[in-house]
């Protein structure tokens, strides 16, 4: 009940056991009996399904006769029942449930969410995983961008030094990865948008990773949406340019991005582009679960393959994103190392404007 170790003692750590027997249905019948009264056959009341392990002082709790409506025999075997699954998946992981966390934790607009150890590791267990600190010794890899200066309204130096500290920070992932200490990563990122496109280009390529993104729904907890509708997209031809040599791309996936917006050096020479979902409009719960975001990853593969085809020698694209934190990584992660262009990634101001943020290349 309160998570308390019971077999040793916690101020000297010696291996004391210090569990107690705990009857959910007391023992016998007697009108003393804690739940005595029950219906559960008197032969049955020792059995391991009525039994629980417990502290002395949660034992008490639940056998003060004060409590025994509050403790009643419905809540002692629902508290059983989900303690002895939470260990039942805990002891079920093996070493290839292994995961390396990545936590970057930054501010949008002055607003910033944390990701604790525990939240994390709660989140990486319904996911049938669980951290290896293989970074830092006693915690996952965190990259900190909070304290930034310059974040709002972001300056140009607010970019490059996110982008800059990401990288260096990077560098000892990368590291492990060449050790081979690290055989799959999880990515927990709350940061701006453009920084986010640079943390996704940063991602080793040869390792399997994993984005768990920060629930919309008012707690505190992370991760996909099992019950989630999976959502499909497409790109289409906005706008045919004049100069093959300049493109731009609207990401409308949270939001849509409206042409009339962008910066007026994006002009008529400019082929335009927009992915978006294929059924419906742009919403900021579209991309819900995994299997979403790996169609939006498909999508926007589709979409650097055909500007290979139709735009050889392509050197830079401008991208508009209005997309939710899994995507922003994805965009960031999906170009292929050497072989697409770089990515100038625009932010959209406080006055419904982009300005250029960031260039981000593999």
């Amino acid at each position: 009940m309160c998570n308390r170790r019971l077999a040793d003692d916690e101020y000297t750590g010696a291996g004391v056991s210090i569990g107690q027997l705990a009857h959910i249905v007391g023992w016998s019948t007697a009108s003393g009996s804690p739940r005595g009264k029950d219906e559960l056959p008197g032969d049955e009341r020792n059995d391991e399904d009525n039994l629980m392990l417990l502290c002395y002082d949660q034992h008490r709790v639940i056998d003060n006769r004060s409590l025994w409506d509050v403790y009643d025999v419905k809540t002692l075997r629902t508290m059983k029942r989900r303690h002895e699954h939470r260990v039942r998946q805990l002891t079920d992981l093996v070493e290839d449930d292994k995961t390396t966390v990545l936590r970057i934790i930054g501010s949008i607009r002055g607003a910033s969410v944390s990701a604790p150890p525990q939240t994390v590791a709660n989140a990486l267990l319904a996911n049938g995983r669980f951290p290896d600190y293989a970074l830092l010794g006693v915690d996952e890899l965190e990259v900190d961008l909070r304290q930034l200066a310059g974040e709002n309204p972001a300056t140009n130096s607010y970019w490059e030094v996110g982008r800059d500290t990401i990288a260096q920070q990077l560098r000892l992932l990368r590291a492990k990865v060449d050790r081979e200490n690290v055989r799959h990563i999880s990515v927990f990122a709350f940061a701006r948008i453009p920084l986010l496109v640079a943390l996704g280009a940063e991602l080793d390529d040869s390792i399997p990773t994993e984005i768990y993104p920060k629930r919309r729904n008012g707690d505190e907890g992370w991760g996909w949406l099992s019950d989630a509708a999976t959502s499909e997209f497409e790109f289409r031809t906005v706008r045919t340019g004049a100069d093959p040599a300049r493109v731009a791309i609207m990401f409308s996936i949270s939001g849509t991005v409206n042409p009339a917006l962008l910066p007026g050096t994006v002009d008529s020479d400019y082929y335009l582009y927009e992915l978006g979902p294929a059924v419906g409009n742009p919403n900021p719960d579209i991309i819900a679960n995994a299997a979403t975001l790996d169609n939006f990853a498909q999508t926007w593969r589709a979409l650097l393959a055909y500007l290979e085809a139709q735009h050889p020698g392509l050197d830079t694209v401008d991208i508009f994103p209005a997309v939710p934190i899994p995507a922003a990584i994805t965009i960031g992660q999906a170009p292929m190392r050497h072989v697409h262009p770089t990515l100038r990634v625009y932010d959209r101001t406080a006055d419904m404007g982009y300005e250029l943020a960031l260039e981000v290349n593999r």
